[in-house]
């Protein structure tokens, strides 16, 4: 049997978020065969939950989920093999090796590592115990439950902000727990500022999440001055900030890694893509400075 003129897996790509998706189909298209890992189906990774993605270079209002799509149908177009596994090993030996979750071995010649990574979670009594009975991580997905109903967004920054601003057009009543000034865009806070139904709770943060059956209320701390207060609510919505994944970590030259997973990832949606689309030109450069 005649050898493959190319490795059927030349690059490897784990992980299907905005900068993995962005790295596969820019490598299929310089020429590169492509293999994408993704074993959690969410395509477009924590973006693909924002109601709408901002800074894009090309007109039109676009959901995270939208774009997603739009960059999954691109990478297949241009012939990006997709894996509905996880990545279990990579060995950076003199030959690489990666395994799937069912054992597959596949033999890239370079490996983007865009595993992205999870949102921060509080670290108090009861957040894990009351998920998905009044704690979420998903406005966009859980936000029709709160029709009417009091919820509150922890955090400040643009990702906090993107919740609040979906769960006004829903809920009753948002409250914004800030442990200090907002870091949001400036265009983000006032859009946030102008809603009736929004109001904050300065210098705060949240001690625990009670309920019975379901989240009732937070137990909050000044943090300038410590006192204790609570926070009637049916809802809460932790958004303070990102832990970056730190699988496939490894210190080689044909390993890049792009996006959440990077550290000093800035966290928009765009520089995801664009740092795809860097790895993807540094994996096309070194494997032709191979041959």
């Amino acid at each position: 049997m005649a050898r493959p003129l190319k490795n059927p897996e030349e690059v490897a790509v784990i992980g299907a978020g905005f900068a993995g998706l962005s790295a596969a189909r820019h490598a299929a298209r310089l020429g590169r065969l492509v293999t994408l890992f993704e074993s959690s189906g969410l395509y477009g990774g924590l973006v693909a939950t924002v109601g709408e993605v901002d800074d894009l270079p090309f007109p039109g209002t676009w959901s995270g989920q939208d774009l997603a799509m739009h960059l999954l149908e691109q990478a297949q177009k241009v012939g990006v093999r997709l894996v509905d596994s996880a990545v279990a090993r990579l060995d950076a030996g003199d030959r690489m090796s990666l395994i799937d979750a069912e054992g597959r071995e596949y033999t890239p010649e370079a490996v983007i590592v865009a595993t992205g990574g999870s949102l921060r979670k509080l670290g108090v009594p009861g957040e894990e115990e009351f998920l998905g009975r009044g704690v979420s991580r998903c406005a966009t997905c859980d936000g029709g439950f709160y029709r009417g109903k009091h919820v509150a967004v922890i955090g400040g920054g643009d990702g906090a902000v993107h919740e609040a601003l979906t769960l006004s057009k829903l809920a009753g009543q948002v409250t914004m727990v800030c442990r200090s000034p907002m870091r949001a865009k400036r265009e983000h806070i006032d859009k946030l500022d102008a809603r009736e139904n929004v109001r904050f709770a300065w210098d705060s943060e949240v001690t625990a999440v009670q309920g019975d059956t379901k989240v009732t209320s937070l137990a909050l701390r000044n943090v300038k001055t410590g006192a204790a207060s609570s926070l009637d609510c049916d809802g809460v919505f932790p958004f303070i900030g990102i832990e970056r994944s730190t699988a496939f970590q490894l210190d080689d030259p044909r390993i890049f890694t792009v996006g959440a997973a990077r550290d000093g990832f800035g966290g928009t949606g765009i520089e995801a893509m664009a740092e795809g689309v860097s790895a993807a030109e540094a994996a096309h450069r070194l494997l032709l400075a191979g041959k």
